[in-house]
């Protein structure tokens, strides 16, 4: 493993309390690199034999006694920290990324304490410098010693140990990164204000252009001649007789462009515009549509629907026109009824005295007969099919 350089590096960043994870191009591509990075000698070993050409990234997140960054990308921002705060920043672990070209790019690192974590929220990007580690959500910086590939530099560290953050510098970091996150939004919705600016005066001249080249005037004949035409297809296509268009046409010229006057300059006289009209609805190539289907009117008034007859009503309507002597067998075949049921042979009872029978007992079967006498009809009064009657005349014996 000593020309291993993933191992190399890895291992050195471990040494600094750092949990790490292979790169390509500056991305991590480990399945849950975020939640289960590299801290073991085993684990780093193991990633070194897969990828032992891939760059090192150091895994931060917030917590008490864990490290973050603060990613410096333009000159003077520790100059203005120091500057603003009054105070001189403690010296700690720092990594050039360019140390070439660009000593102003870096990363400055300190642990996280019990005032940092209570205060930091989430990571911050700030566009001067992007504060990395300090939220609930891991992120991730290139380690040092791994090589740029765009300018070959390697990043270079100072050497120090990481310190603590003072808490003067927790709350710098937290104003000044909301001020400038504040400008950053307002100067990106001034850009898109004048984007938006210049889109529409674009447009503005481009209209105009067209209507310069195409004689095309907005309200003017051209373009009210054009809205016939489009009325008159709309009410052809729907089917409107071609004798009621003229009339329907000069109705919508009216109600969108007033009055045809003979002083409009735009429009026609009353005699000129139903001249046009004529012409738009005898042109030979205006479509007509299919008229829509005429739906007579069957009924007039309020309907009132009767309710539809009941089963027990049509049976007792069916049993008053029998004839005046039936069996037992002849009514259960003509009401529709099965005489092995108790059921059926209740309902059997029921309908016939409602329709004015009475049973009477032969022999071998029962016989109903209609009853002559009024009084006895009027006894025999319909009963509805819920209706429990205790006395039973069906001689059950013999149907």
């Amino acid at each position: 493993m000593n020309d291993n350089y993933f191992f190399n590096i890895a291992m050195a960043a471990r040494a600094r309390g750092f949990g790490v994870t292979p790169l390509r191009d500056k991305r991590p591509f480990l399945h849950a690199w975020n939640r289960h990075p590299l801290t073991t000698e085993t684990e780093i070993r193991v990633a070194a034999k897969d990828y032992p050409k891939c760059d090192v990234g150091l895994v931060m997140k917030r917590r008490v006694g864990e490290p973050f960054a603060i990613d410096v990308d333009v000159p003077g921002v520790v100059e203005r920290m120091e500057r603003e705060s009054g105070k001189t920043l403690p010296e700690t672990y720092t990594v050039l990324s360019r140390p070439e070209t660009a000593r102003y790019k870096c990363h400055i690192f300190f642990r996280h304490t019990k005032y940092s974590d209570s205060v930091f929220k989430k990571n911050v990007d700030a566009g001067d410098y992007d504060l990395i580690g300090v939220g609930t959500r891991a992120l991730q910086v290139v380690s040092e010693g791994c090589v740029r590939p765009d300018t070959g530099e390697i990043r270079t560290g100072n050497g120090l140990p990481i310190a603590d953050c003072p808490d003067w510098l927790v709350d710098w970091l937290v104003t000044d990164s909301k001020r400038l996150r504040n400008e950053k939004f307002a100067e990106e919705r001034r850009r898109r204000a004048e984007v938006r600016e210049i889109l529409t005066q674009v447009a503005a001249e481009d209209a105009t252009e067209r209507r310069r080249l195409t004689g095309y005037d907005k309200h003017g004949r051209e373009d009210r001649y054009r809205y016939l035409v489009s009325k008159a297809r709309t009410l052809s296509n729907a089917g409107m007789a071609k004798d009621r268009l003229p009339s329907e046409l000069r109705c919508q010229y009216v109600a969108d462009y007033g009055e045809a006057r003979d002083d409009d300059p735009n429009g026609w006289p009353l005699a000129e515009l139903k001249v046009k009209i004529q012409s738009i609805v005898d042109n030979p190539d205006l479509k007509r549509g299919n008229p829509p289907p005429i739906r007579h009117r069957t009924v007039k008034g309020l309907v009132v629907e009767a309710p539809r007859e009941s089963e027990w009503e049509r049976r007792v309507k069916v049993a008053r026109d029998f004839q005046e002597t039936m069996t037992s067998t002849e009514i259960y075949n003509r009401l529709g009824l099965d005489s092995g049921k108790p059921g059926d042979k209740k309902v059997a009872s029921r309908v016939m005295r409602a329709a004015g029978f009475l049973a009477k007992r032969g022999r071998r079967w029962s016989v109903w007969e209609r009853v002559r006498n009024e009084e006895r009809v009027t006894s025999l009064s319909p009963l509805p099919p819920h209706h429990t009657d205790p006395v039973t005349v069906t001689p059950e014996s013999t149907m």
